[in-house]
């Protein structure tokens, strides 16, 4: 996968869920970036306890990068930008781009246990500060 002209760099994450409760940080942010974070399914999740997921910074909102979604909703194939996962198929203009300052870490934070489940997550940045980075965590 090719990176976006307007972007310097991509990073991925792959999750894999085992009976999961705490909150995972994804990339370490330093300095100011624009970012796109997207995720796809590659192994459909699973909550006894119907659990949500959703994906935020550390210092606004846990889902200020993608809304808190209803983690048995999001199943293999399926692309996780929003609150209603698309099925192999989106069109990239709909991928929410971010502008993240003062170094806050962007982070997945479950409501409850998330069984199973895989999810690869992908980050599209550029930096705006001459300190701006982002690395997987």
């Amino acid at each position: 996968m090719a990176i976006p002209a307007k972007f310097q760099g991509r990073v991925i994450k792959t999750l894999v869920f085992d009976n999961d409760a705490a909150p995972v940080t994804l990339y370490t942010v330093t300095g100011t970036v624009i970012a796109n974070v997207v995720c796809v399914c590659t192994a459909g999740l699973a909550s006894a306890a119907g659990g949500s997921i959703s994906v935020g910074i550390t210092g606004a909102g846990v889902a200020a990068l993608i809304v808190n979604t209803l983690a048995t909703l999001i199943v293999a194939g399926e692309i996780w930008h929003d609150v209603t996962p698309d099925s192999e198929i989106e069109l990239s203009s709909v991928v929410q781009e971010s502008i993240i300052s003062d170094g806050n870490d962007i982070i997945l934070t479950p409501s409850a246990q998330i069984d199973t489940g895989t999810l690869a997550f992908y980050c599209f940045w550029s930096a705006l500060s001459a300190d701006g980075h982002v690395v997987s965590a």
